[in-house]
C-alpha cells in the first residue's frame, strides 16, 4: 500500500527517468551530428588532394578556392550554432532548478493543506460525537430519514407507473384507428365535428370499442402525472426536514470552529493551485526547450540545415563529380585510393544517417512519453488523490503499469485508469456518512469538504470512501 504522496513520488520519479533517456539521447544523436559533420570535412579534404593530383594550376585553384570558401561558411554557422546552443542549455538547466523549487514549495503548500484538512477532520469527528448523544439531533434525524423514506418511495412508484405507461400504451398507441380517435378527443367535450364526419366517427368508435377503450388509455396517462405531483411534494417535504437538520448540524459545527477552519483552507488551497498553475507553466516551457534541444541534437536546427545546404551544394556540383570519374579512368594508384576513401566516407555517412533517423524517431517518442506523464501527473493533483485521506492498496500494480508505460508497452490512459481504479480515500476521524451526510441528498451532507476548484481542471470535492474521479482518457490524452 502508498500512500498519495508515495505514488506521486514514483510518478515523479518515472518522469525524471524519461528526461534522463531524452538527455542520453540528445547526446547521443548530438554524437553522430558531430560524426558527419567531421566526415564532410574529411570529404572535402580528399577533394581537395583529388584536385591537386588531377587538375592544372588554373582549375585546381578555382575549385580549392570554392573549398576554403565553404569550409570558412560553415565554420561560421557551426561557431554561431555553439554559442546559440550553450544559451539553450543553460536555459535548460535554469528552467529544471526553477521547477524543483516549485516542486518544494509545492510540497510545504500542500503540507498546510493537510494540516488544516487534518484539524477540520478532528472538528467533525468532534461535533459528531457531540451530535450522536444530542436528542433534538436525533429525532430530527429520524424524522429526516422517514421523510426521505417517503419521498424514495413515491418517486419510484411514479417511475413505476411511467413505465406501465408505455409498456401498456403500446397496443393502444399501435392502433391507428384509436390514436385518430384519441388526437381528434372524441367522446369528451373538446370534440368537434361535421354531420358527415361525426358518423364516420361513431361508426369507427363502435367498430373497435372506443368508448370502453378510452377510459383505460386515459388512466395510463392520468395516473403518472399524478403520482409525480405527489412525489414532488413529499420530496419537497423531505428536503424541508433535510435543511433542518442541517442547520443543526451547521450550527454545531460552528462551535467547534468549523466555519474559520473551511476559510483557512480555502486559502490555503487556493495558494496551492497557485503553486500547481506555477509548476504547469514551468513544465510547458521545460518541454518547449527540450523539443528547441532536441532541434540541435538531429541537425533540424536553422544552423545545421545552411551547413547541410553549402556542403550538399557543393559536393554536388559538376567538377567534382568529374574529378571522380576521371580519377577512375585513370591508373594511378594515388587517385584510386583517393576515390576509395571518398567511397568509404559516403558509405559511412548514410550508415550514419540512419542511424540518426532512428535515434530521432525514439527521442520523439519519449518526448511524447514525457508529455503524456506529465498530464498523468497533473490529473492526478488536479483529483486530489496526493492529499493526506488517499491511499493506493494496489501500488504493486501501478509500479507494474508505470514500468510498462515505460517500456512502450502501456498507454497513458491505460496508466491512468490503474491509478483511478487504486484508489481509495481514508477516514480518518470523522465519518462523512454521519447525519445528513447518508442520505446521498444532491446538496451533500454537512460533513462532506469541498475544496476551490483546481487550477485548470473542474470543480472538486471530497468524495466517501471507496470513491474514484470521473477523469477518462481511452487510448491517450
Amino acid at each position: 500500500m502508498s500512500t498519495g504522496l508515495e505514488t506521486l513520488a514514483s510518478i515523479d520519479a518515472a518522469m525524471h527517468d524519461v528526461r534522463k533517456e531524452i538527455e542520453n539521447l540528445d547526446k547521443g544523436i548530438q554524437f553522430t551530428n558531430d560524426q558527419l559533420s567531421q566526415l564532410s570535412e574529411e570529404e572535402s579534404t580528399r577533394f581537395r588532394e583529388l584536385a591537386k593530383a588531377r587538375l592544372d594550376v588554373m582549375t585546381q585553384g578555382a575549385i580549392l578556392e570554392d573549398l576554403d570558401r565553404t569550409d570558412r561558411q560553415v565554420q561560421s554557422l557551426l561557431s554561431e550554432r555553439s554559442v546559440t546552443l550553450d544559451d539553450l542549455q543553460k536555459q535548460i538547466e535554469e528552467s529544471s532548478r526553477l521547477q524543483s523549487e516549485l516542486e518544494k514549495t509545492r510540497q510545504a503548500q500542500q503540507e498546510r493543506v493537510h494540516d488544516v484538512l487534518a484539524r477540520i477532520d478532528t472538528a467533525h469527528a468532534k461535533t459528531q460525537a457531540r451530535l450522536a448523544n444530542d436528542p433534538a439531533h436525533q429525532t430530527q434525524l429520524e424524522v429526516a430519514k422517514r421523510a426521505d423514506d417517503v419521498a424514495r418511495h413515491a418517486e419510484k412508484k411514479a417511475e413505476q407507473a411511467d413505465q406501465d405507461r408505455v409498456e401498456k400504451g403500446q397496443d393502444y398507441e399501435g392502433d391507428p384507428l384509436f390514436m385518430y380517435l384519441w388526437r381528434r378527443n372524441y367522446g369528451t367535450p373538446e370534440y368537434s365535428a361535421g354531420t358527415l364526419i361525426r358518423f364516420l366517427d361513431d361508426w369507427v368508435a363502435a367498430l373497435i370499442k372506443f368508448r370502453k377503450a378510452r377510459p383505460n388509455f386515459a388512466m395510463l396517462h392520468e395516473i403518472p402525472k399524478r403520482l409525480k405531483v405527489h412525489a414532488r411534494e413529499v420530496r419537497a417535504k423531505a428536503d424541508q426536514e433535510f435543511a433542518k437538520l442541517r442547520e443543526l448540524e451547521e450550527i454545531a459545527s460552528k462551535e467547534d470552529g468549523t466555519p474559520e477552519l473551511q476559510k483557512e483552507l480555502e486559502k490555503e488551497q487556493a495558494a496551492a493551485n497557485d503553486a500547481d498553475q506555477a509548476i504547469d507553466n514551468a513544465e510547458k516551457h521545460f518541454s518547449e526547450l527540450l523539443k528547441k534541444k532536441s532541434e540541435f541534437a538531429g541537425g533540424a536546427d536553422r544552423y545545421s540545415r545552411q551547413c547541410l545546404e553549402l556542403f550538399v551544394h557543393h559536393f554536388q556540383r559538376e567538377p567534382l563529380e568529374q574529378l571522380i570519374r576521371e580519377a577512375e579512368q585513370t591508373r594511378s594508384v594515388d587517385d584510386d585510393l583517393i576515390v576509395e576513401q571518398i567511397s568509404q566516407l559516403r558509405s559511412h555517412q548514410e550508415k550514419l544517417q540512419s542511424e540518426l533517423s532512428d535515434r530521432r524517431s525514439l527521442h520523439l517518442r519519449h518526448l511524447k512519453r514525457l508529455e503524456d506523464l506529465e498530464e498523468v501527473r497533473r490529473e492526478f493533483k488536479r483529483h486530489r488523490f496526493d492529499d493526506n485521506r488517499s491511499d493506493f492498496p494496489n501500488s504493486n500494480m501501478i509500479g507494474a503499469m508505470l514500468g510498462e508505460f515505460l517500456r512502450g508497452m502501456a498507454n497513458s490512459g491505460q496508466l491512468w485508469n490503474t491509478i483511478e481504479r487504486s484508489h481509495r480515500r481514508r477516514r480518518v476521524n470523522s465519518d462523512p456518512t454521519f447525519g445528513s451526510g447518508g442520505f446521498g441528498h444532491r446538496s451533500g451532507g454537512t460533513w462532506n469538504i469541498p475544496l476551490p476548484p483546481q487550477v485548470g481542471g473542474p470543480p472538486q470535492h471530497n468524495a466517501p470512501p471507496h470513491s474514484g474521479g470521473g477523469f477518462r482518457t481511452g487510448g491517450g490524452f
